[in-house]
């Protein structure tokens, strides 16, 4: 943490109340599963859990300390609050604030996670990896992005952070808080529809990152034409920068974006036998779980995991993927596509149209559709593992995918 792990200075920060004696802790845990010894318990409400209830569990597991919003009648200290959300804002507010370094933001509506891996990769072999931050897993809204900034060390000198929404108004909240040096919008498509509305409204909410990247910053977007005028009026005077559409692989495509950003903020120059060089390095190495993961399966067959999220634009990139595959039985497993609002029926009904150029047999898992065709089953979740099983072997390839509320991973874990 990027300061002072004493309760006193803390409470200095939070404008809190310190009640028993000052201390010092580890780090701060909202979690008793995975709290250690000497951390910090912050008690974090949430909609369906309120960590007031776990402060016993964690004190017996050795919390040095507890933040809560109400009166503890335990013999340990304890930081006393008004809102323990405002509390864990504060400390991330003071945590940006003493960061130096360079911070990279990302966003778009496919594509964050690999790419923020990808710039990881390379700035981690360029500059070393201890040198090189990264917000962990997918903590994309809010409290991810406190949470991430608590993990900043004093030996980081660049932080990559992405940046997501799940309403109207987000991605210029988070941006204005995080401030970053640099920004990349990966891509303008078709999720969050539900709220905002139209392929406009996602050009808008992405582009608010623009809005909050320093002065001398560069912004870099790969964006359909249509999109620019948004882009550059967010930009403003701003080094804006537009890649290609190409028709690359994923990775290519996602690699390509991770390099520039990197290269022209940092003033980099890099030979293209480097870049080649550095590409391949990074492809065999970069991971993300459920993003077009690939696994051997029962039977030697071929499964690939892109269970993590899915809209009708990340559909169609995983289709156009397995094209490259030659297997004779392609099967997609598809769950359904979250957050289109009004558009969820149309949308749903093109992405499984298209499926039907690039498998063998789709399996529409809990999605209602009129499309009638002999490659396609509507089947519930619990039914997926007695009809794909017939397919298992060597020369089978199959594709799971779903919005991340589906949990279309419990499917892959019984395959």
């Amino acid at each position: 943490m990027l300061i002072d792990k004493k309760l006193s200075k803390i409470v200095e920060i939070t404008n809190s109340e310190l009640k028993g004696e000052d201390l010092s802790f580890n780090k701060i845990s909202t979690d008793t599963r995975t709290l250690k010894k000497g951390d910090l318990f912050l008690a974090l409400k949430g909609e369906n859990f309120d960590g007031h209830d776990f402060i016993e569990k964690a004190i017996a597991k050795g919390a040095k300390s507890i933040v809560s919003e109400r009166e503890l009648n335990y013999e340990i200290s304890y930081i006393k609050t008004k809102n323990n959300h405002i509390f864990l804002k504060k400390l991330a507010k003071q945590i940006r604030k003493n960061f130096k370094g360079t911070i990279f933001a990302i966003t778009g509506s496919n594509g964050k996670t690999s790419t923020k891996e990808i710039s990881f990769l390379i700035l981690s072999h360029i500059f070393g990896e201890k040198k090189i931050f990264k917000s962990p897993k997918n903590w994309n809204n809010e409290l991810g992005l406190y949470f991430s900034l608590l993990e900043l060390k004093p030996a980081h000198d660049f932080a990559i952070f992405e940046i997501g929404t799940n309403f109207p108004g987000e991605i210029g909240n988070l941006s204005k808080f995080l401030k970053p040096h640099h920004g990349l919008i990966t891509n303008i498509g078709r999720s969050h529809l539900e709220f905002l509305k139209n392929l406009d409204g996602v050009a808008n909410e992405k582009s608010e990152l623009f809005n909050y990247v320093g002065k001398e910053g560069c912004c870099f977007a790969r964006v359909e034409n249509k999109y620019k005028k948004i882009l550059l009026k967010k930009a403003k005077e701003k080094n804006l920068m537009f890649l290609k559409k190409v028709n690359k692989s994923i990775y290519d495509l996602n690699f390509e974006a991770s390099f520039k950003i990197i290269e022209s903020a940092l003033s980099l120059q890099i030979s293209k036998i480097k870049k080649i060089k550095l590409k391949d390095k990074v492809k065999k190495i970069v991971k993300v779980p459920g993003r077009m993961e690939q696994k051997i399966g029962p039977n030697k067959t071929t499964i690939i995991d892109d269970s993590y999220n899915a809209n009708p634009d990340s559909f169609f990139a995983a289709f156009e993927e397995i094209s490259k595959f030659n297997f004779k039985n392609k099967i997609c497993v598809m769950g359904k596509m979250g957050e289109l609002g009004v558009n969820s029926s149309r949308l749903h009904d093109a992405v499984i149209s298209k499926s039907l150029i690039h498998f063998d047999h789709i399996f529409c898992v809990d999605i209602e559709s009129k499309i009638s065709n002999e490659k396609i089953k509507y089947i519930s979740k619990n039914e997926v593992q007695n009809h794909i099983k017939i397919f298992f072997g060597i020369d089978t390839l199959i594709l799971f995918k779903a919005s991340r509320s589906v949990k279309m991973e419990t499917v892959i874990k019984v395959a």
